[in-house]
């Protein structure tokens, strides 16, 4: 496959931005596509998400060997494809049991599309290269997710349920572009770059217990799913911590996750350009430390809101998210590309199956514990928050240890 365009080809980055213009668009709005137009209950939605992931974490080696066997780029396909008949069906009304059987295929296919993603991309550039890949993917799609979310927020603004109705037919044709993008790129590559890995003697199985046995694989996978669970916090409650508990306007939560996806788009690609040759352990403490500094700074938006003006409150929101971000920027590639590098060869789908179990595990403790800490004391999700991102941290930091070699002293 060609690399002409650096890491990547141009032909998949562009089609990693069609992806992310669709999913931009419902992903916003998909609970309240599911209750306006599935009538599915806010409570059925959940349950159905938290079983599908509960299912996904006890299942990712299973679904790596799947990939693997298949194929990357073509299990990345027919992901695609398959998703492209999906949310065209979503245009119509479902009866309850289809429309939670299409929900919980929706997850298992979002799953089985990012672990082909990570294990195309392993297969495409190793070493530092890995994380500019890593770091070019996650601003292409931070592109389409803004454009994407803009749109859709127009559509979804209808009190009726064509506006959602027309975000899922604009979310099909987005994955059978990119369906049609990644056949042309698979015949300009050829078959053979393609072809299922063999894995090496002794791994054939590739299980979660293999994967994890890896030197630092472990390590890396549960700091990881620290900073998935941060990542988590910060997307499902940010918006109703502001507007509900600091008391807020509602445009500030916009204006801060506004900042979050520009900050993205803008710096990403030139940080990780001038930090991918620096070690992976040492980046990713310094990503956990940002995020328990961000956590600090939004544990002091409420109190803040109630003792001093609230243009302060809304600041050092702005300024929490920044920092959040910065965080993000660091941890996101770098974590992503030192998967690929850890992965044996012939293992990338297994490996990066397991190490994606971390936003399975997060999806499913976030909600609930999330919700608990907000409804008894907003200060204490913010102080969790902080003390899972210094945890992270400091796997990270034992992560840069146990990769030194044993010297004996004669």
């Amino acid at each position: 496959m060609s690399r002409t365009d650096g890491p990547l080809p141009r032909l998949f980055v562009t089609a990693m931005i069609v992806d992310a213009v669709g999913s931009g668009m419902f992903m916003p709005f998909a609970l309240l596509y599911f209750v306006r137009v599935q009538h599915l209950g806010v409570a059925s939605v959940g349950a159905t998400l938290t079983v599908v992931n509960l299912a996904l974490i006890g299942s990712s080696a299973v679904l790596g060997r799947l990939v693997q066997s298949v194929g990357h780029l073509r299990s990345l396909i027919l992901g695609n494809a398959v998703r492209t008949v999906l949310f065209a069906v979503y245009a119509l009304t479902l009866p309850a049991p289809l429309a939670v059987g299409a929900l919980a295929l929706s997850a298992v296919l979002d799953k089985a599309v990012w672990v082909s993603l990570g294990a195309t991309i392993a297969r495409l550039a190793r070493g530092p290269a890995s994380r500019r890949a890593f770091g070019t993917v996650g601003w292409a799609r931070n592109v389409g997710l803004c454009l994407g979310s803009l749109v859709g927020g127009v559509l979804a603004s209808s009190h009726s349920t064509a506006g959602l109705r027309l975000i899922a037919l604009i979310n099909a044709a987005s994955f059978a572009v990119t369906t049609a993008v990644l056949v042309r790129l698979r015949g300009q590559a050829g078959p053979e770059a393609d072809a299922p890995a063999r894995t090496p003697a002794g791994t054939t199985t590739a299980g979660a217990r293999q994967v994890l046995r890896l030197p630092g694989f472990a390590l890396l996978t549960a700091a990881k799913t620290c900073f998935a669970i941060c990542a988590t916090v910060v997307s499902t409650f940010i918006g109703l911590y502001l507007v509900d508990d600091a008391r807020l306007y509602g445009w500030t939560a916009g204006a801060v996750l506004a900042v979050n996806g520009a900050l993205v788009v803008l710096f990403q690609q030139s940080l990780v350009k001038r930090t991918a040759d620096r070690a992976a352990p040492r980046m990713l403490s310094l990503g956990g430390a940002l995020y328990a500094v961000s956590g600090l700074g939004f544990a002091l938006v409420s109190p803040l809101r109630d003792t001093v003006l609230p243009a302060v409150a809304v600041c050092v929101a702005l300024v929490s998210m920044t920092v959040y971000t910065l965080g993000e920027i660091v941890i996101a590639p770098t974590s992503d590309g030192y998967a690929a590098e850890l992965a044996a060869p012939g293992m990338e789908a297994s490996c990066m199956a397991v190490y994606q179990a971390s936003w399975s595990i997060a999806s499913v403790l976030v909600p609930v514990a999330g919700a608990w800490l907000l409804l008894t004391s907003a200060p204490a999700l913010w102080t969790a928050f902080t003390a899972v991102a210094l945890l992270g941290a400091v796997l990270s930091a034992r992560l840069d240890r146990a990769e030194r070699p044993v010297t004996v002293s004669p």
